[in-house]
């Protein structure tokens, strides 16, 4: 699983410092906006034929920021605030839907083992019950099924870069 901050990174030394858009509203559509895209197919843009590799601080940074949005989704639940929105602009952030195509396979999911668009990646971070056409199979794994999450951590056997 690659961060959209990895991918942004990726994206700017690829294809000429394009950045991804921040969106206003925290809700599934906050991160299904397409930036620079349409652009590089109109040719406005182009590919460089320079592109750096991801470091391992870059790895280890994108981490903490999905471990800190995790926690932030879940304390947001568990304070009855916004999860939905909290976890919409952490999305956003994260992963890359509306830049590439997602290769995401929640741990979890089992009927519907894959999520390749925005609302069902959704559906399996805040529970299927509570975004449109969301799925029954899923809890909520960012709010931990209702539980919470005090503390995520990654223990890297290796980083492959």
């Amino acid at each position: 699983m690659i961060g959209a901050r990895a991918y942004r990174q990726l994206l700017q030394r690829a294809r000429g410092n394009i950045t991804a858009q921040k969106c206003p509203s925290a809700s599934i559509s906050s991160f299904l906006r397409p930036t620079a895209s349409k652009e590089i197919l109109k040719g406005k843009r182009s590919f460089s034929a320079e592109a750096k590799a991801i470091s391992e601080a870059e790895v280890l940074e994108c981490q903490a920021n999905w471990a800190n949005a995790i926690k932030s989704i879940s304390k947001s639940y568990l304070d009855k605030g916004d999860y939905i929105g909290t976890a919409g602009a952490a999305a956003g952030e994260l992963y890359g839907y509306g830049h590439s195509n997602v290769l995401f396979k929640p741990t979890k999911a089992a009927e519907y083992p894959f999520r390749p668009t925005a609302g069902e990646a959704m559906s399996y971070f805040v529970g299927g019950s509570v975004v449109d056409n969301g799925y029954d199979e899923d809890g909520g794994f960012a709010i931990n099924g209702g539980k919470g999450w005090k503390e995520v951590v990654f223990t890297n056997h290796q980083i492959d870069l």
